[in-house]
C-alpha cells in the first residue's frame, strides 16, 4: 500500500468546495490503514472520509477557531513536540557504536551465569523435621509425594518443583547448596535459609547459551544511543548561557508540606524465585 496506485501522485481525486484531495493523499491515507491488522482497504470509503473531514476543516475554519489563542497555542505545542521529537530521534540515530564497542557491550552482557538448575525442595521449619524427611527420603520415598505431603513452603502443591533457575535467582545458601550437587542427588544435611530448613533435590544442570550478538545488536544500539544523547545533552547544557532566577528558597519544599506515608516493610516470601 505504500507504493502509488497510479502513475501521477498529483492526479485531483476530488474536490471539496475549490480543495483539491490527490492521489498522493488518498495513498497515503490507504498505507496507513493498510497496516492496522485485519484492516479492510477502500478506496471509494477512505475517500469518502477524506471528503467529510476536509468539510469538517472548512467549517471549522469558518468558525474562526484558527483565530483563538488557545488555538494557536496547541498548535504551537503540537509543533514543536513533532520538531523535537524528530530532531530527538534523528540525533540518537546518528550515534553509531563501533564494531569493537558492540561486541564490548554483547561481552559485558553475556558474561553472567552460564549454568541453570532444575530442582524440588522440601521446606521444614527446624532442622529436626528436616532431618525426619531425610531419612524417609533415604526409604526411597518418591520425593515429590513427601513433598505434597510435608513441606510448608508454596511449591507444595507441586510437589515442591522449582523449575528452571539460575543460582543468582535463590537465597545465596540454597543456590551454593545446589551448585555442589551432582543431578539426582538429595542433599544429605539440611539447608538453612532465612526461610527455613530445606532438604534439595537437584534433578537437572543444563548449560545456558547467550543469545547470538546478531539477536542483541538493536538493543545494544538502543542503550549505546540513549546514553550517547544523554551525554550530549549534558554538553550543551555546560555551553550554553543558562540563567536561573527562581529563588533559592522557591526550589526546597515547603516545610509544612505533608510527607508520604512510609510503607511497611514487606513481609519476605518462603522463597526467593
Amino acid at each position: 500500500m505504500a507504493t502509488s496506485l497510479y502513475a501521477d501522485d498529483k492526479k485531483v481525486v476530488a474536490t471539496v468546495n475549490g480543495t483539491d484531495i490527490t492521489q498522493e493523499t488518498l495513498n497515503t491515507v490507504m498505507g496507513m490503514v493498510g497496516g492496522m491488522p485485519g484492516a479492510q482497504v477502500d478506496p471509494k470509503s477512505i475517500l469518502d472520509d477524506l471528503i467529510i473531514t476536509e468539510l469538517a476543516r472548512q467549517e471549522a475554519n469558518k468558525a474562526g477557531l484558527t483565530e483563538r489563542q488557545e488555538i494557536k497555542d496547541k498548535i504551537k505545542d503540537a509543533t514543536d513536540r513533532i520538531i523535537l521529537n524528530t530532531w530527538t530521534q534523528e540525533k540518537a540515530a546518528s550515534f553509531k557504536p563501533s564494531e569493537d564497542e558492540l561486541k564490548k557491550a554483547y561481552e559485558e552482557r553475556t558474561s553472567g551465569e552460564k549454568v541453570e538448575y532444575k530442582a524440588r525442595h522440601i521446606l521444614m521449619k527446624t532442622k529436626e523435621e528436616a532431618q525426619g524427611i531425610i531419612k524417609e527420603l533415604e526409604n526411597k520415598v518418591d520425593f515429590a509425594d513427601l513433598a505434597k505431603k510435608s513441606s510448608d513452603g508454596p511449591s507444595a502443591n507441586q510437589g515442591g518443583d522449582l523449575g528452571w533457575f539460575k543460582a543468582s535467582t535463590m537465597v545465596k545458601a540454597f543456590s551454593e547448596a545446589v551448585a555442589k550437587m551432582e543431578p539426582g542427588t538429595i542433599t544429605k544435611e539440611p539447608v538453612q535459609t532465612e526461610f527455613g530448613w530445606h532438604v534439595i533435590k537437584l534433578e537437572e544442570r543444563r548449560d545456558v547459551k547467550p543469545p547470538e550478538m546478531e539477536a542483541m545488536k538493536p538493543q545494544i544500539e538502543r542503550e549505546y544511543q540513549q546514553k550517547k544523547m544523554l551525554a550530549y545533552m549534558d554538553e550543551l547544557k555546560v555551553k550554553a548561557d543558562i540563567k536561573v532566577m527562581l529563588p533559592e528558597e522557591a526550589a526546597k519544599p515547603a516545610a509544612d508540606a505533608p510527607k508520604a506515608e512510609e510503607k511497611p516493610a514487606e513481609a519476605k516470601p518462603e522463597e526467593k524465585k
